[in-house]
């Protein structure tokens, strides 16, 4: 004969069957911002995240990047070039070829 399981056992088992773990959540965040999820990720990404709170801080995060990637559009559309002093490239070549002299043989 099977013992009942407690109460706590119960709600434990029905809330891990509902609520994403926390990469499972941070996988719904992302896609959240993209689109709307549907009702059942929705609800059980709102209870993880009423529990954790490093997955609240994820979620504030991406949303800040997102707002302002989205206030300056200009900048990722056209990013500036980056380009070397002619010292600079000069350096790295430099140590380029020193690293490969002081380097044995295979």
């Amino acid at each position: 004969m099977k013992q009942s399981e407690s109460p706590l056992k119960t709600f434990v088992r029905g809330f891990t069957a509902i609520s994403p773990n926390c990469r499972e959540a941070v996988r719904l965040q992302s896609e959240a911002l993209d689109r709307q999820l549907p009702g059942m990720e929705r609800f059980g990404l709102r209870l993880h995240l009423a529990l954790c709170k490093w997955c609240r801080r994820y979620g504030k995060q991406i949303r800040l990047l997102r707002d302002v990637a989205h206030e300056h559009p200009e900048e990722l559309a056209d990013p500036a070039p980056q380009k070397l002093s002619a010292a600079a490239k000069e350096r790295i070549s430099q140590s380029l070829r020193n690293q490969a002299s002081s380097e044995p043989p295979a």
